[in-house]
């Protein structure tokens, strides 16, 4: 058998800690990422079963509760009545034209 130096031992025990850090953070990145994909999960679905109960309030009032009585559309303003608001507008100024003389 030939001799290893201590310096390659060294190199290969380096190399399989580095690689058991690896897995280690792998499997801790790994259950970090399952732990907030269920918290996220929870989340929409609490969300949403309280938009469902919320709708679902909305539906039963709106049903309990008769509608109002209808209103008659509003008219439109006569051409008197937009005259008499023209008139209690004050007026604009009209821009005064200057003639170039030749």
């Amino acid at each position: 058998m030939a001799k290893k130096s201590k310096t390659e031992t060294t190199k290969k025990r380096v190399a399989n800690a580095a690689k058991t850090g690896v897995d280690t953070v792998r499997d801790i990145a790994g259950q970090a990422i399952r732990a907030a994909a269920v918290a996220a999960a929870g989340v929409a679905l609490h969300r949403t079963a309280q938009a469902l109960r919320g709708g679902a309030r909305t539906a039963e009032g709106a049903a309990a509760q008769p509608l109002p009585p209808a209103r008659p559309q509003a008219r439109r303003a006569t051409r008197r009545a937009q005259a008499k608001k023209a008139a209690a507008r004050p007026a604009k100024k009209k821009a005064s034209r200057r003639r170039l003389s030749r």
